[in-house]
């Protein structure tokens, strides 16, 4: 009775998919995350790849079924036939840029066959060293050009700002990591617990000390406990700008907005890494984040958001020290 748990959320999965492949317009279905490669845990949520002729405009990534989120991830027919051409014949590029969340996925509905050649070429190649040195090298390339943000935001007096563009380095510092050590990425809002046990098993813990610091993790009880309560309604109302109600509905069921799942600082790292940069450049609170009136009006979020205390020597060593961290991939990519 322990896993009862377990058999109602993969049934809970199945007629979610089936409730995809009922839709019109969709071609085939397969599960992936967690669920389908046997790893999921009481509160995963369900990654959809869905088989579509075209990109359907209506059908939003982020879902709730029955209380649970869903990421529906929309392959269009036409580009993945190209694309499994070129793998098939042995040019893995494209390989690089298919979501990962499909990776091990399982095919519900297929009755093209593309789905079902989607996984062979895809599981048999995601961890093949030219692929997994692309996807090292890709997230080298948006490091250098977030680091290089995030120092013209400090040249400008921006250091919340630059902080912000700091921390999305880290998050793909943290990515080529996982890459490195031919590990599959978790799941965001699991990321704290995940890399502790990377860096562990690898006798890397500098780089979790690392990530630590970027997030401001140290304060992570009080961020919930004092500040969560005042700056939930305006942080909610921010994650609209990510796709709507849909988005805001699914960082509540499925980012956990109530901080009861037990992974307090990997959910708080969510928070901190997307609210302040939803709806940048023209909207959201990117350019606002070190307006003197608007941060005053707003400590409360800034506090929970861990920017509130942010200053340019602070940001400059941290910018520093995410660059010297690469040291924790490149070094093992290249043998």
């Amino acid at each position: 009775m322990t896993e009862s748990w377990r058999t109602e959320l993969r049934t809970w999965a199945h007629d979610c998919a089936a409730d995809f492949q009922s839709r019109p317009g969709i071609l085939g279905v397969a599960i992936g995350g967690s669920l389908a490669r046997g790893q999921e845990w009481r509160h995963s949520d369900l990654e959809l790849g869905v088989l579509v002729e075209e990109r359907d405009p209506t059908l939003p990534y982020f879902n709730i079924f029955r209380g649970r989120g869903v990421e529906a991830i929309q392959l269009v027919r036409r580009n993945l036939e190209e694309q499994l051409r070129q793998a098939e014949q042995g040019d893995l590029s494209p390989i690089v840029s298919w979501p990962i969340q499909l990776w091990a996925g399982r095919v519900v509905s297929d009755p093209t066959g593309i789905l079902g050649r989607f996984k062979q070429q895809f599981d048999a190649s995601l961890f093949r060293p030219e692929v997994v040195e692309s996807k090292i090298a890709a997230s080298q390339k948006k490091i250098e050009q977030f680091l290089d943000a995030a120092r013209t935001l400090l040249a400008e007096d921006k250091p919340r700002a630059g902080l912000a563009r700091g921390r999305l380095a880290m998050n793909e510092a943290i990515l080529a990591v996982h890459w490195a050590y031919s590990t599959l990425p978790r799941s965001q809002n699991r990321t704290d617990s995940r890399l502790r046990q990377l860096c562990r098993k690898h006798s890397i813990m500098p780089f979790y000390a690392l990530y630590r610091d970027v997030f401001a993790l140290a304060d992570t009880a009080r961020a919930i406990q004092t500040y969560w309560p005042k700056a939930k309604a305006p942080v909610l109302e921010i994650t609209r700008l990510w796709g709507g109600d849909s988005a805001r509905d699914f960082f509540i069921f499925a980012v956990d907005s109530d901080f009861a799942w037990r992974q307090n600082a990997g959910i708080l790292t969510v928070y901190r890494l997307l609210i302040p940069i939803l709806g940048a450049p023209e909207k959201g609170i990117l350019a606002k984040l070190d307006e003197p009136a608007w941060a005053s009006q707003n400590q409360d979020m800034l506090r929970f958001l861990g920017l509130a205390h942010a200053d340019r020597d602070t940001v400059a060593r941290l910018i520093d020290r995410i660059a010297d961290g690469c040291r924790y991939f490149t070094r093992t990519a290249s043998g």
